[in-house]
């Protein structure tokens, strides 16, 4: 697959995976007419990379993440260590914006209230 074909198939920008590409996220093969090809299993581990940076993970985090998920020993318990930091970034930031959303809500709420009683 080109990186065209795969921007479409993937619903990624061509700037997005080139710099998944050079950022070594993502590798494809040269062929004959030297163009590239990238395998449906290397694009399905792009797209895992492309969530995790999504989801707040530094650069730096998942390259070493790669290595680990690379490694010839056993790292499972180093991927899940970074995974569940991540998992809780996350968490942290959903805690945040329903602290604000619930002040918006207490907002609506004393708008609200006010039209009760002058009304």
């Amino acid at each position: 697959m080109t990186l065209q074909e795969a921007s479409k198939c993937l619903n990624l920008k061509i700037e997005t995976l080139n710099f998944y590409e050079n950022n070594g996220l993502l590798k494809g093969a040269k062929s004959d007419d030297d163009s590239t090809d990238y395998q449906e299993t290397e694009l399905r581990r792009t797209i895992q990379f492309h969530f995790l940076l999504k989801a707040g993970m530094d650069l730096n985090t998942l390259k070493h993440l790669i290595t680990l998920m690379n490694a010839k020993s056993n790292t499972d318990a180093d991927q899940v260590r970074i995974l569940r930091k991540c998992r809780y970034q996350l968490l942290e930031e959903i805690h945040e914006k329903q602290q604000l959303l619930d002040q918006v809500d207490y907002l609506i709420h004393e708008i609200n209230g006010r039209k009760v009683k002058g009304g």
